[in-house]
C-alpha cells in the first residue's frame, strides 16, 4: 500500500531541499531568455510556476512550525530565516556585483548608491532595483535583482498564516479553513483585475497565498494524502497544460495539482542532492546578478540559451553553498527559548533529528516568489 505524505516526509530520506533546489535552477533557466538577450519563449512560465511551488512547499512545512509554537517564537524563526541571507545578498550586490557593472559598463561606481540600495531595500520591499548607472551594459538593464521582490510576499504568507494559524476555530478545523482558503483565493485572483503600480502587489498576493495554503491544506491532511505515481502524472499534465495555455489559468488552476507533485516528488524521490546543505534560497536569490554580469561579458552572444543557464546555475551555485554554510545556517543556529503551546487535535508530529523537513524550514522560498520577468 502508497504511503502517506505525512509518513513520507516525516523522516530523513525525503527529498524536499532537493526539489526545492531543482525550482531555484528552473527560475534562473526562465530568465535566461531575459537576461541574456535571446527574446521570448514558450517556456516563459516555468519561472513562475516554481515561485507558485515554493510557496506551496512552504505553507507545507511552516503551519506545522506554527501550530507547535507562540507567535513571537514562530515570527522570530521566520525572520531569521528571511532576512539574514537577504541582508547579505543586498550587501554583496551593492559592493561586489555593481563595481563590476560599472566596470563592464565604462560607467563610475558611485558608493553613495550602492549604500542606499542596501538601506532603502532592507526591509524587504524593493524600492531600489538599479544602483546608479552599473546596469548600462545589460541586455535586459533595469533591475539587479528581480527575484528579491517575492520575500516581501513570503514575509506576508508567515504573518498571515501566524495569525489564522494562532485562532482556535482555525486549528481545530485547519483542513476546513485551508480549503475555504483555498477554494477562495484563486476565484480572487482571476477576479480582480491586474492593477498597475504598487498596487499590483494585491495580484500577487492573492496568486501566491492561494498556492501558499494549498501547502497549509497538505499539511492538514498529510495522513490521508497517498503518494500515487498516476495521481503525480494527472498533476504534472495539469500544470504543464495550464501553463502552456495562459499564466492566469496556471495561478487559477494548479494550487492543489502542483502542491501535490511536488509533495509527491519530495516523498518518493531518493538523492542525496541538497541532503545536508539546503542552497536553495541562495540559488535563488543569487541567480540574478550572476547572469546579469554574464549577459554584460556578452555570454548571451556566445552561447545557446541553455548553456547560458547552464554556466548560470555553476557560476551561482558557491554563492549559495556559501550563504548556506556561512550565513543562513548560523543565523537559523541562534535559538531562542521555546514556548510551545497547547496542541488542539492530534499531536503534530517532530520530524526526527537531521530531517529536511520543518526542522531546517526553508522557506521561503521562497521564495522566492517571482513573476519571472516582471
Amino acid at each position: 500500500m502508497a504511503s502517506t505524505i505525512g509518513s513520507a516526509l516525516a523522516g530523513r530520506d525525503n527529498s524536499l531541499n532537493a526539489v526545492r533546489l531543482v525550482l531555484a535552477a528552473a527560475v534562473i533557466l526562465a530568465h535566461s531568455w531575459t537576461i541574456g538577450g535571446y527574446g521570448d519563449t514558450i517556456f516563459h512560465w516555468i519561472g513562475a510556476n516554481s515561485v507558485n511551488g515554493f510557496f506551496a512547499l512552504s505553507g507545507f512545512l511552516i503551519a506545522g512550525s506554527r501550530l507547535r509554537h507562540d507567535f513571537r517564537h514562530y515570527i522570530t524563526r521566520r525572520a531569521q530565516r528571511i532576512f539574514p541571507g537577504f541582508w547579505a545578498c543586498l550587501v554583496v550586490i551593492a559592493l561586489f556585483f555593481s563595481p563590476l557593472g560599472a566596470l563592464l559598463s565604462g560607467v563610475s561606481w558611485d558608493p553613495g548608491d550602492a549604500l542606499a540600495y542596501i538601506r532603502n531595500n532592507a526591509g524587504l520591499v524593493i524600492v531600489d532595483r538599479e544602483i546608479g548607472q552599473t546596469l548600462a551594459a545589460s541586455p535586459e538593464g533595469a533591475n539587479w535583482n528581480r527575484s528579491l521582490w517575492s520575500l516581501m510576499h513570503e514575509f506576508i504568507a508567515y504573518i498571515v498564516c501566524g495569525v489564522l494559524l494562532g485562532v482556535l476555530w482555525v486549528r481545530r478545523n485547519l483542513a476546513l479553513a485551508a480549503g475555504a482558503v483555498v477554494a477562495v483565493l484563486p476565484l480572487a485572483y482571476v477576479a480582480v483585475p491586474d492593477l498597475d503600480g504598487p498596487a499590483h502587489m494585491v495580484n500577487d498576493s492573492l496568486r501566491l497565498l492561494s498556492f501558499y495554503f494549498a501547502g497549509v491544506l497538505a499539511y492538514a491532511l498529510r495522513h490521508r494524502i497517498r503518494t500515487s505515481h498516476a495521481v503525480a502524472g494527472l498533476a504534472a499534465v495539469t500544470v504543464l497544460a495550464a501553463g502552456f495555455t495562459s499564466e492566469t489559468l496556471l495561478h487559477a488552476a494548479t494550487p492543489i495539482p502542483l502542491t501535490y507533485l511536488l509533495l509527491h516528488i519530495g516523498s518518493t524521490w531518493r538523492t542525496q542532492i541538497a541532503a545536508e546543505e539546503d542552497a536553495s534560497f541562495g540559488l535563488y536569490i543569487y541567480g540574478y546578478p550572476v547572469q546579469q554580469l554574464l549577459a554584460m561579458l556578452g555570454l548571451g552572444a556566445l552561447l545557446p540559451v541553455w548553456g547560458f543557464a547552464l554556466a548560470s546555475m555553476a557560476l551561482t551555485f558557491p554563492l549559495a553553498l556559501a550563504s548556506w554554510r556561512y550565513v543562513e545556517k548560523p543565523a537559523m543556529g541562534l535559538r531562542l527559548a521555546r514556548a510551545r503551546i497547547p496542541m488542539v487535535g492530534p499531536a503534530v508530529p517532530v520530524p526526527a533529528p537531521g530531517a529536511a523537513m520543518a526542522q531546517r524550514e526553508w522557506d521561503h522560498h521562497a521564495s522566492t516568489t517571482l513573476t519571472v520577468g516582471r
